[in-house]
This record gives structure tokens, sequence and C-alpha cells, in this order.
């Protein structure tokens, strides 16, 4: 009788606290979308909005997580600013992940907070390490590009290697061929990263563009570095232009990608290389109406065309 009665107990408490959690997010809902709307450049409405929030709501993750995402926002103001709103951000943060530990967006919120703030505001390797392992045991792939993160940081001697290796553990995996492209692309090596490219583009006939944002974000961009690789080395300049005509079809504005605008300009240097007159030109004009105007960068490369 006493076993009964405390599972009976304990189910009618994780009843009232479901019940509770929905009404809450049910609540939530609309406020959040408020902040999500305000950031990241109207940072005064959407703290204003978060502390009130924080107030009604602090065992909340999403609130905390929205907490420290504003407060880390709020270190790029300045030293006294990034003193004063640091803490902040890592003890939001740091709660969103205690009150939902297995939330993975919460757990790479406090990863970031590690891998950018220094020690002397809870910051550091050895806090990096540890929260990496910690993804580890949530997602092996997910630790993996986590410990990654760590070695490009803190360890950037050995970032190659570690690609290498991890690599071998997950050999079909876009974002780690995007990764080990780069890498082999910054050290010159345009071949190796030519092939890691195309492989994480996924170019064939028979395969989609993932779902996933992420992975699709890693297609896509790669499927841009074939074609800036191409323009590095002067090689494999119809690789280079087919591909970027792929990226510039499915460029997607809702991901963290390369713009349209600096997409054209490589465009309008592979057809350079290519003796296209009329497509530089075409590409050159494209680039330019597409482009930020202090993008100094942008218009100095069009220059030289």
């Amino acid at each position: 009788m006493k076993h009964i009665l405390i599972l009976t107990v304990a189910a009618c408490t994780f009843a009232t606290v479901n019940t509770w959690a929905q009404h809450n997010s049910q609540a939530l809902e609309p406020q959040l979308q408020q902040i999500e709307a305000h950031l990241p450049n109207e940072l005064g409405p959407a703290q204003r909005l978060m502390e009130r929030l924080l107030e009604q709501y602090p065992e909340d993750p999403q609130v905390n997580y929205y907490c420290g995402v504003i407060y880390g926002l709020r270190t790029g103001e300045g030293i006294l600013s990034a003193m004063r709103n640091a803490p902040r951000s890592r003890k939001c943060i740091e709660k969103a992940v205690a009150l939902e530990p297995t939330n993975m967006k919460y757990q790479l919120a406090a990863l970031n907070y590690y891998l950018n703030a220094p020690s002397i505001v809870g910051g550091g390797e050895t806090k990096a390490r540890a929260k990496a392992a910690d993804i580890a045991t949530l997602d092996n792939l997910q630790g993996t590009l986590a410990q990654l993160r760590v070695v490009n940081v803190f360890d950037a001697n050995n970032y190659t290697a570690a690609l290498t290796q991890a690599m071998t553990k997950h050999p079909n995996e876009p974002r780690l061929k995007l990764r080990l492209g780069l890498q082999k692309q910054a050290e010159g090596d345009y071949a190796g990263a030519h092939t890691l490219f195309k492989q994480a583009a996924m170019l064939q006939a028979d395969s989609a563009l993932s779902e996933h944002p992420e992975i699709r974000a890693a297609q896509l961009n790669a499927r841009y570095q074939v074609a800036r690789n191409a323009v590095f080395s002067g090689i494999d300049v119809q690789d280079g232009i087919q591909s970027m005509e792929a990226y510039i079809l499915a460029f997607d504005n809702d991901l963290e990608l390369p713009e349209l605008a600096w997409a054209h300009a490589r465009m309008a240097q592979l057809m350079k290389l290519d003796n296209n007159e009329a497509g530089v030109e075409a590409h050159r004009q494209l680039a330019q109406q597409l482009g930020q105007e202090n993008d100094k960068a942008l218009y100095e490369l069009l220059d030289r065309l």
C-alpha cells in the first residue's frame, strides 16, 4: 500500500507539472517570439521584455536561454559592458542547461560562452573541454563537432589532425568535409580541398539537399567553396562554374551562407578564367546591384575584373 501511494503521488505531481509547463509554454510563446523579432539589433526592447519574463518565469529554461543570449550580445558593446554582462550571460545559460540538460541548443550556447569568454568571467579551455564532453554524452556527432571547436580555439596547431581523425569516425558528414576542405584550402592544398568540397556539396543527381538546417548550410557552403577554390587555384574552373550555378539556384536567405553578391563576384572571376567576357560583365553587374555599399572588399574585387 505504501509503494502504491508513493507512485500515485508521483504520478499526480508529474501530471501537475506537465499541465503547468504546457500552460506556461503557451503563455510564453508569443512573448518569446517578440524577443526573437528584436534580435540581434534591437537589444534594448529585447532586454526589457526578457527581464520582465525572467521575473515572472525564473525557472523557465527558454527565458533563461534568451537571458544568456541577450546579455551575451551586450558584451560586445565595450569592455565595461563585457565585464558587467558576461557573468549575467553565463549564469542564465548555465541555469537553462541545468533546467533542461538534454536540450542541445542550451548545451551549445554554454559551449559558445566558454569558448569566447576569458577565464576571469568563467570561460576558458577547461570548461569548454568539459562541456564538449557533456555534449558527446548526448550526441556523438555533436560532441565531435564541439571538440573540434575547442581544438580550433585552444590548440590550433593540431586542428587539421583532429579534423582528419574526426572524418574517420564520421566519413559521410558534410560539415566535417567542409571544415577539412577549408583547412586544406588555407594550407594551399587546393586539390585536396576541391575533392572534399565536392563530396560535401553533394551535387550528384540523386543527392538532395538535407532538410536539416546546419547540414543544408554546409552543403550549400561547400558548393560556394568549390567555386571559390577554383578561383584561387585556376583549375577545375568548369566544376566551379557548375557548382556556383547550383549554389545561386538553391541559395537560402534563412541560412548562414556567403552573400549572393559575393557568389556573383566569384562567378565573374570564373568567367574571366573561362574567357567569357559577356559572363564577366553580367555577373559583375549582379554583384554590384546586390552588394552592400560598405563592402569595400567586394567593390575592390569588382574593380579589378
